[in-house]
């Protein structure tokens, strides 16, 4: 994508993005789950893996196809994490993070909304739709499934069917410690993007 279609806040983000994850340790890089196969870094993200080149600043899958700047940046973000947190489960809901309270309605709009009017609206269609992303089924809920986004962090997914009076409803649970990873305006575009690919959007 030239800089031309490129939204300049976005652009910006994103070279800030590869300027802090090239100075990232190697050994840091392996911890966060990135195998270095030649001058790029491979890095699992869902049922896919991104093929990161930190020198020439570009960003594929594993098959060449181009990555869109919310899943770049968020990849790019996570290989900068200078700290090792606790692999925790999920377990917590957006709204009980400490930092992460005074956007859960935005949260609630772009991601929960939108799951339930798409394709979380019927259980068929959800359940292909997770394990074409290879979610692991947990016991929850009506339906759930717990996928690793990347390597270090999982997110799990609990759906609740429909009833005569109630439209389905759903809740994205993050780890306890996930803002040692993201901030808060990552975490929602992360779930937001999590529920574009259950939809069957591209990276």
């Amino acid at each position: 994508m030239s800089h031309e279609t490129v939204p300049e806040h976005l652009r910006i983000a994103q070279e800030r993005a590869f300027s802090k994850a090239v100075e990232q340790d190697a050994e840091q890089l392996r911890w966060l789950g990135a195998e270095r196969e030649g001058r790029v870094w491979r890095l699992p993200a869902l049922n896919a893996a991104f093929l990161v080149d930190l020198q020439e600043r570009c960003i594929t899958t594993a098959d060449g196809a181009t990555i869109g700047l919310p899943w770049g940046i968020l990849a790019l973000h996570y290989l900068a994490i200078t700290a090792q947190p606790e692999l925790r489960g999920p377990e917590s809901t957006f709204a009980d993070l400490a930092n992460a309270r005074s956007y859960a309605g935005v949260y609630h709009q772009r991601v929960i909304a939108r799951l339930c009017a798409t394709v979380g609206r019927e259980v068929g269609k959800l359940r292909a739709a997770a394990e074409k992303l290879q979610g692991r089924r947990v016991e929850a809920g009506d339906l759930g499934y717990d996928f690793h986004v990347f390597p270090r962090f999982p997110v799990r997914l609990v759906w609740h069917a429909p009833d005569e009076e109630f439209p389905p409803t759903a809740t994205l649970l993050l780890p306890a410690n996930a803002e040692s990873c993201f901030c808060s305006e990552d975490l929602v575009v992360l779930s937001e993007r999590l529920v574009a690919r259950l939809a069957g959007q591209p990276f």
